[in-house]
């Protein structure tokens, strides 16, 4: 299992607007090495599902639409993804018809249910301060 680089650009958006009130879409991209038109598309999504918003006109630009405490690892990943789901009998369930019966299916189930609490345990501003206590002090010679 592997996130998108569209999950990996807008967690690290998200974290830059977590550190920086208010950016315009070119800031963002240019300190996070990310595509400009792309990181535009990702950021349309994580506005439609009420993480940024975007400001027009004269000193307009994109902030956090809540504070960086109020935004987990598993909003951005599924605003930009869909539901956190780690295999497809998970997507429509009773569709499979080992459902009932399949260790496997348990144990997924488990490892899915896991997955997610930590996620939703992360939340922007724990990682906007880790961030900022791992940066070198450009001022210390």
């Amino acid at each position: 299992m592997q996130l998108t680089r569209q999950a990996d650009y807008a967690m690290r958006a998200v974290l830059f607007l977590a550190t920086t009130p208010l950016a315009s879409i070119k800031e963002i991209a240019t300190a996070q090495g990310v595509p400009q038109e792309y990181l535009g598309k990702i950021l349309q999504k994580l506005a439609k599902t009420g993480i940024v918003t975007t400001h027009r006109g004269v000193g307009g630009g994109i902030s956090l639409a809540r504070p960086p405490r109020g935004i987990t690892l598993k909003d951005v990943i599924e605003a930009v993804e869909g539901p956190l789901l780690i295999n497809t009998c998970f997507i429509r369930p009773g569709e499979c018809p080992r459902e009932e019966f399949c260790s496997i299916h348990d144990e997924l189930e488990e490892v899915q249910r896991e997955l997610s609490r930590l996620l939703s345990r992360t939340d922007f501003a724990q990682l906007a301060r880790n961030e900022a206590a791992a940066k070198p002090d450009v001022l210390s010679p």
